[in-house]
């Protein structure tokens, strides 16, 4: 039963490899630049994902300096004026961490900063 089972298994696998085998081979521009091209999009939309994620965790960043500093302002001895400076420091740096690419040659650019 278990023999039947890995038959089975490796027969469906075969035919899924060589399916798709045949539906590539209709292709005739698959190149070296092309398999490139083809990695790199999956990099680019790692790219945007990072990128907008320093956006979001930066703008926090800010908003959370912003609010410290109006708490700071309340009760010095709660929240030190350092929390404060780190805070937007840190959302500074963030929020400017994706400009980075546009000042390269080399690099990913953030889709949005793309001209049409």
């Amino acid at each position: 039963m278990k023999d039947l089972m890995l038959r089975m298994i490796v027969f469906c696998l075969f035919s899924g490899v060589t399916m798709a085998a045949e539906s590539t081979s209709h292709n005739h521009e698959l190149g070296a630049g092309r398999v490139a091209e083809t990695l790199l999009e999956p990099i680019g939309v790692l790219s945007d994902l990072i990128s907008t994620v320093c956006f979001v965790i930066g703008g926090a960043f800010l908003f959370a300096s912003l609010i410290k500093y109006i708490e700071h302002r309340r009760s010095p001895l709660m929240v030190p004026i350092s929390t404060v400076v780190y805070l937007l420091i840190i959302g500074l740096i963030l929020v400017l961490l994706p400009f980075i690419s546009l000042l390269t040659d080399s690099g990913m650019v953030y889709s949005l900063f793309k001209s049409v």
